[in-house]
């Protein structure tokens, strides 16, 4: 790839393996980009400041070198800043190139995209692929202290059962990497988590109130370490795929299996809508957690709305 280029590279992806492999990496990057800067994160919110002035410092491409999260920050960090409230829904420039490197614990992205996760293959895409106009999603939800923020999603934004697995994920090493990670922290979740009560609105019309384990707002299928949740989702049809779970019973532990092959779709616990503005609150004062491309950022209310060919993608 000839573009100007930052890679944003997130070392303590990976449980920390993606900083211990970077040598290898940069070598991989050296044969496949023509002109590009490394720039390493060190905190939350790092890779969308860095993004953010790469795009005003007149870079041509971004890549993320991470997992889920890293990719998340990254697309932020190509709208108009808010010093409130998180970013606004301006973009800076309609012109960039982003492309994940599949380095992280979960991965869901670049599975969805079919990006390998070894090298040098990981990095090929960069040299031959072509780059495609993308959906994100626009985020706006409720802090952990109770302040308004708002984020952008290219992946899925999800609720429930999904935040407290996130929460236990995080707090964990990740040594075990992506699937057996997330499955671990699935069953910490479980065994915690109490049904929410909610209400959920779809293009303004009522889709779904009470009970909830999760619900998915999904821009790609995959989450949770290669949860295929939301198997018909596709990232340049201009709508989210919004997929509910109200329930678990028997059939649903014995048929864990169709969270990975996308058959759970098909569950009678589960409902299923396509829309552009999905807004979810709680009806109980519950604290709902979110899960955000992989990191728990916040809690309902919240509202999520499709913007249709916002960001080129190369994959």
């Amino acid at each position: 790839m000839g573009l100007r280029t930052l890679v944003i590279v997130n070392p303590k992806s990976a449980n920390g393996g993606t900083g211990r492999r970077w040598p290898e990496i940069k070598a991989a990057l050296d044969r496949v980009l023509e002109r590009w800067d490394p720039a390493f994160t060190e905190g939350p919110r790092d890779a969308t400041r860095l993004a953010r002035q790469a795009v005003r410092d007149g870079y041509e491409a971004l890549v993320a070198v991470g997992g889920d999260g890293t990719m998340s920050e990254l697309v932020a960090g190509l709208f108009e800043d808010d010093a409130e409230a998180g970013i606004t829904d301006r973009l800076i420039r309609k012109d960039v190139v982003v492309s994940p490197v599949r380095a992280g614990t979960g991965g869901d992205f670049a599975r969805l995209l079919g990006l390998p996760h070894k090298l040098p293959e990981m990095v090929a895409h960069l040299a031959s692929g072509t780059p495609r106009l993308c959906d994100l999603g626009l985020l706006e939800y409720t802090r952990h202290d109770g302040r308004t923020a708002r984020t952008a999603f290219l992946n899925i934004a999800s609720f429930g059962l999904s935040g407290l697995v996130d929460e236990k994920v995080n707090a964990s090493s990740k040594a075990l990497g992506g699937t057996a990670s997330f499955m671990l922290g699935l069953g910490k979740a479980l065994l915690a988590y109490r049904p929410v009560h909610v209400e959920i609105r779809v293009d303004g019309e009522d889709f779904y109130s009470g009970e909830l384990l999760t619900c998915a707002v999904a821009n790609g299928q995959y989450f949770g370490g290669g949860m295929r949740f939301a198997p018909n989702a596709a990232v340049d049809d201009g709508l989210f795929d919004v997929v509910a779970q109200v329930s678990a019973g028997l059939r649903e532990y014995v048929g864990i299996r169709d969270l990975y092959t996308g058959r759970m779709i098909d569950w009678p616990s589960v409902r299923h809508t396509r829309g552009r503005l999905v807004e979810a609150r709680s009806t109980r004062d519950e604290r709902v957690l979110l899960d955000v491309d992989g990191e728990a950022i916040g809690m309902l209310p919240a509202a999520s709305r499709i913007l249709p060919d916002a960001v080129r993608l190369l994959a």
